[in-house]
């Protein structure tokens, strides 16, 4: 085994659902900080817990040495089998606030992008890690043009 570290990456993408709600606000409060994302229609006081989607993009960087008997880090299908079984699984076309753990228990816990980041690293990198590779970074985008990247920590 070398004792050089490479990078990869792989990306797998999930459609879910969610709204952004502090349920310890009113109505006008969760609407003037969240706006469209709050779960209420401006136009409807009665609609409430209203969720909007999003098609979701992961990417997961790992580092690990070069094995000298397969050539890989990981094999890119065993990081898919992970991905697969802790995101696809987990997220794809789930309403995350009613659906999804951490979020469907505490729903003081925003299903915003940055936490939906850290609740994924919390679920990968363990199984990253027995592999054999240690996590690097994770990027969540929730558009084209929106998205966080998360390195680890406490």
């Amino acid at each position: 085994m070398s004792k050089e570290l490479v990078e990869i990456s792989k990306e797998v993408a999930f459609e879910a659902a969610h709204y952004l709600h502090n349920p310890a606000w009113s109505r006008e409060r969760n609407l003037s900080v969240f706006g469209r994302c709050s779960g209420y229609r401006a136009d409807d006081p009665r609609a409430a817990e209203f969720p909007h989607g999003h098609s979701y993009r992961l990417r997961v960087t790992a580092k690990g040495p070069v094995k000298s008997d397969t050539g890989f880090v990981v094999d890119f299908r065993r990081l898919k089998e992970i991905l697969d079984s802790e995101v696809r699984s987990r997220y794809d076309h789930r309403f995350i606030n009613q659906e999804v753990e951490p979020f469907r228990s505490t729903p003081t816990l925003q299903p915003t992008a940055e936490n939906i980041i850290r609740d994924l690293w919390k679920r990968l990198a363990p199984r990253l890690k027995k592999e054999g590779v240690t996590p690097v970074e994770m990027t969540l985008w929730e558009s084209d043009s929106s998205s966080v990247t998360y390195r680890g920590g406490n």
